[in-house]
């Protein structure tokens, strides 16, 4: 939250102009508003002075909850350093937090002492630009021109970035409006610690019932035991003497064995005799049919003999007879 009129003036002049400088894209700006990275941990947030998320729609929220936004951590954000969180200490914080938990790009101004610093994410650090008096956002496109007596944010087409003053004017009832949203962020986040108090309180309830129905389970499984035991015992003595009747079948099957073994080997010998003399009235048959040729070759040469003669008789050649 501003501390300063000076700090303000900052905020609002960042914020506005980044606003206007993604009028018609789905980039959402926000200027002090409770950010939660981790869902069901209220205790981890903070609110940047100027946050920048690319690729989520505008429109008021109450705070920015990221597992709601798709997950997608604000890209950029800006600091202006007053009192509170000037020193070390809180700088830190502030850098780790960013770092953690996804900030791209990170700046931090001291308008009181007129110091810039610009870090950029290499990796998983937020590394510092150290040296520089201009510098571009990779990502935003704005120009920051800053040497010992001056800071200047200009926009893409060369703009400077309009004061609050200019701000104010267009906007007379922004001061009545920030502190409203401060105020409904507030109560948002005293809701938001509401509702984890009820999801534990539920979630204990849940926890002494299920503890509750185990303790009934485990009772009606000593029970289940216990007559489990008297029923294994009177399967043991029934396996005793089904094993006694088992072994007898046993006998019995072994004998039966032995006879359909001995029945096999009869119709297998049989099999080989059906077998033999299948092949040997094959072969008669095969005997048969080459006797029958010879017999009608035989034949047929006696008639053609027969013929020759009888031509010959009747003074016919029988070569010249087809």
């Amino acid at each position: 939250m501003a501390e300063t009129t000076l700090h303000f003036r900052w905020i609002v002049k960042i914020k506005e102009n980044l606003e206007t400088l993604t009028a018609d894209k789905d980039i959402f700006v926000a200027g002090d508003l409770l950010w939660y990275p981790v869902q069901g941990h209220t205790n981890i947030c903070k609110a940047p002075d100027v946050m920048v998320v690319i690729g989520r729609p505008k429109g008021d929220r109450l705070s920015y909850l990221q597992w709601h936004e798709e997950n997608t951590p604000p890209q950029v954000v800006f600091e202006i350093y007053s009192k509170s969180n000037r020193r070390r200490m809180n700088k830190e914080n502030l850098l780790k937090f960013y770092e953690k938990y996804g900030v791209e790009e990170f700046y931090s101004y001291d308008p009181v002492k007129n110091i810039f610093v610009v870090h950029v994410r290499h990796g998983d650090k937020l590394a510092p630009l150290e040296g520089l008096q201009k510098w571009v956002s990779p990502l935003l496109n704005i120009r920051f021109e800053w040497n010992e007596e001056r800071f200047e944010i200009y926009h893409p087409n060369g703009r400077h970035f309009i004061s609050f003053e200019e701000l104010e004017r267009k906007n007379r009832y922004l001061t009545m409006e920030y502190q409203e949203v401060q105020q409904l962020r507030l109560q948002e986040r005293k809701r938001l610690v509401e509702v984890e108090k009820r999801a534990d309180l539920e979630k204990q309830k849940a926890e002494i019932a299920e503890q509750k129905a185990k303790a009934e389970k485990q009772k009606a499984e000593t029970e289940r035991q216990r007559a489990e035991a008297e029923k294994q015992k009177a399967e043991t003595e029934r396996r005793k003497a089904e094993a006694e009747k088992q072994k007898a079948e046993t006998e019995r099957q072994r004998a039966e064995a032995e006879k359909q073994k001995a029945e096999t080997e009869r119709r297998k010998a049989e099999a080989e005799k059906q077998r033999a003399e299948a092949e040997r009235r094959k072969a008669e048959a095969e005997r048969q049919r080459a006797e029958a040729e010879r017999q009608r070759a035989e034949a047929a040469e006696k008639s053609k003999k027969l013929l020759a003669k009888k031509l010959k008789e009747l003074g016919i050649d029988p070569e010249t007879v087809s």
